[in-house]
Parts: structure tokens; sequence; C-alpha cells
């Protein structure tokens, strides 16, 4: 299992630098604020929400999320509406056209995706996704090493 262990750290580094090249070619292609901004847009299509709300759910500085938040409004992509449980407050939500946009860039992940499990087994596709689901669950619940709860402080 240790071998295991080891293997699977080597190649989640692996996909991270995939990640960082590939995030790095699509900001190349429509702009880096462009591409932190959808981010931010694919999030609000799950679910609608407040700035704040917004910042803490990608774990962003709020005002990072406020001046990407300010791109999406000016592009016509999110508008803010009277959050219904706090008039004064509002909720960000996407715009048709911003639906628009974010069915045409995961038309294009999905394009791009099955080029690259083109030639699998159906079986293939289907166990990566359940266990791929299965580890990224684990992973949003674990602490990272050497961070303690409140109760593991307490003497």
């Amino acid at each position: 299992m240790a071998d295991a262990v080891t293997e699977l750290g080597r190649q989640l580094a692996r996909f991270g630098r995939t990640m960082v090249r590939y995030k790095a070619q699509q900001a190349a292609t429509v702009g880096e604020a462009a591409t932190a901004a959808y981010g931010l847009l694919f999030q609000l299509a799950d679910r609608p929400q407040r700035a704040g709300t917004l910042a803490e759910t990608v774990h962003a500085d709020p005002s990072t999320v406020s001046r990407q938040v300010a791109q999406l409004v000016d592009r016509g992509l999110v508008e803010r509406q009277p959050d219904p449980a706090d008039g004064r407050a509002c909720v960000l939500v996407p715009t048709e056209a911003g639906r628009e946009v974010i069915a045409v860039l995961r038309r294009q992940r999905d394009e791009h995706l099955a080029r690259i499990v083109r030639e699998w087994p159906d079986d293939d596709v289907h166990d990566l996704v359940r266990l791929l689901g299965r580890f990224i669950t684990g992973l949003e619940s674990a602490r990272p090493p050497g961070v303690r709860t409140d109760e593991e402080d307490r003497p």
C-alpha cells in the first residue's frame, strides 16, 4: 500500500503541473482575468449567492472576488438581484448571456475530455469518474498535514 500511496502522490503532482499548464493555455486564449472570473461564473450557475459567500466558497480574498464579479457584471454575464432572505443584500445570478457562456465552456471542456478518453473502454471512464469523485470527497473532508483542530489544541 505504501508504494501505491507514493505513486498516487507522484501522479497527483503530475496532474497538478498539467492543470497549471492547461489553465495557462486557457488564460492565453481568453485572458487571465477572464479565466478566473469564469470560475466564479460556474460557481454561480450551481448556486446563486452573495459575494461574501462566493469568496468563502472559492477560498479567495473578498476584494479579489469583488473585482472579478464586477468584470462579470460589466460583461453582462452576472446580475445582482435582491436577496429574498434580506432585501438589503443582493445575490449574484448568471444572466441569460452568462448561462450561454457557461454552456459553451462546458461543451468545449466536455469535447476536450471526450478526445482524451476516446479510446478508453466505457467501464474505465465510469470507474475513473466514480473513483475520482470518491477521492475528491475524501480530500475535501481531510485536514492538511499539520493542521490541528481546536479540540486537539486544548490541554
